[in-house]
């Protein structure tokens, strides 16, 4: 069994790593159009929109996406899909009632006025970001990986041709916007024509119930989790927004983008087929996680190391060349950020060790350790009156920590599985 399953998930990895490979290249190479239409005011707006976004989009779901994966009857599986579904219509309607009675004070308070504008694209970009989550996920369960391969392709082409086209037509950054959400939304036809989740049998209310009874550690512990992992990446963001101005968030809203995004991207599909994978190997009982995740963790460190060396050398020439001189100071972010965002394709991809293993409480903490460490220094920084290149510094340091202790994290629940496993499975004493 092991010959033919390695190479499908050889074959899984490849597929859908270049889907993302495409729509994350067609992202990139719009930046240099972007820079060029949109300037850094505009990017800051994006920034802001895209960590209020992030944060709340990743709770709408209540988590209970990540549990599309476990259970063993597809009936049960459909059920959670459909409570997750239920749970992002409730939250786009909460977030549509905040920004009634609080979107203005909001905008003001984060160092943008012009999100209060944009509130009606907050609320669809959340009900689309949200439903792409748990089909997504249910294609992870389904071992789809050529649908998810063409769900990357989609959702680059949806956005760049969004951002792309309204900034030509002067929409301003109501234009870059407008594209987070379109991709989301052109991402979901492809999946919506699969064989999957749509044509299941409808839950009753009482599967329903079931479902997130059995699954009810989701969403009370791994979503105040997800939360705060969000947090831990769009806060930082967030605060140099409000302490530094919208240029300086745009400056950095760049760099995020163009470093984090073919990192998140493949990330992604990396993780996508090490759940579908490992929690195969989990149910059949092999044995050997621990191994899975050195591994991984090892392969992807040697990927991660070239570009990070790159932008360590000669980011800011890159940056003035490929996007315009007044960005230079964007790739001087990231040569600081370079071995944050290596620590986070090597980790991320293999976290979701903690939720297969229903260790969500060690996520917990980790969130919470990661969130300190990359909220705190920046926040100083800004209080004290330091240079903005020193408060992403220190966010930079933090992540680095924060990735180090999340490694350790998965290696140990990870070995203490295999442990488990191994002695279950030795004959009885006689």
């Amino acid at each position: 069994m092991r010959s033919l399953r390695v190479p499908a998930a050889l074959r899984g990895v490849a597929s859908i790593v270049t889907g993302s490979v495409a729509g994350q290249a067609i992202v990139i190479l719009s930046y240099p159009l972007l820079t060029r239409i949109y300037d850094p005011a505009d990017f800051g707006l994006l920034t802001v929109f895209t960590s209020v976004v992030g944060i709340v989009a990743v709770a709408s779901t209540a988590t209970l996406e990540a549990a599309v994966p476990l259970p063993v009857e597809d009936r049960d599986a459909a059920a959670v899909a459909w409570a997750a579904l239920a749970s992002v219509v409730l939250v786009s309607l909460l977030t549509a009632a905040v920004g009634l009675v609080a979107a203005e004070p909001l905008a003001q308070l984060l160092g943008v006025p012009a999100l209060a504008d944009h509130w009606w694209l907050v609320v669809l970009t959340i009900a689309a970001i949200g439903a792409y989550l748990v089909f997504s996920e249910w294609m992870v369960r389904d071992r789809s990986y050529g649908a998810l391969a063409r769900r990357n392709l989609l959702q680059g082409v949806g956005q760049v041709g969004t951002q792309l086209g309204f900034g030509v037509a002067g929409a301003g950054g109501t234009g870059l916007l407008l594209g987070l959400g379109v991709g989301r939304v052109a991402a979901m036809g492809g999946l919506l024509s699969h064989n999957g989740l749509l044509r299941q049998q409808r839950p009753t209310l009482a599967r329903l119930r079931a479902a997130v009874s059995r699954y009810r550690r989701f969403p009370l512990l791994a979503m105040p989790s997800a939360l705060l992992n969000s947090a831990g990446l769009e806060v930082p963001l967030l605060l140099v927004a409000a302490l530094y101005g919208d240029v300086s968030a745009g400056l950095l809203g760049l760099t995020v983008r163009v470093i984090s995004g073919p990192t998140a991207i493949i990330g992604q599909a990396v993780m996508q087929v090490f759940t579908g994978e490992s929690s195969g190997a989990l149910r059949e009982s092999k044995g050997d996680l621990g191994r899975t995740v050195r591994t991984a963790v090892r392969r992807l460190l040697l990927a991660g190391a070239v570009p990070a060396v790159l932008l360590l050398v000669a980011g800011p020439w890159l940056f003035a060349v490929v996007f315009g001189p007044e960005w230079r100071e964007s790739g001087e972010y990231a040569r600081l950020l370079a071995l944050a965002y290596l620590g986070q394709c090597a980790v991320m991809p293999v976290s979701s060790t903690l939720f297969l293993l229903e260790q969500q409480h060690r996520e917990l903490g980790w969130v919470v350790l990661r969130l300190v460490l990359t909220t705190g220094g920046p926040l100083l920084c800004g209080l004290l009156g330091a240079p903005v290149s020193v408060a992403i510094a220190t966010l930079a340091a933090g992540h680095v920590v924060a990735y180090a202790v999340l490694y350790r994290f998965c290696v140990k629940a990870a070995d203490a599985s295999d442990r488990e496993l191994r002695s279950s499975s030795l004959p009885p004493d006689e």
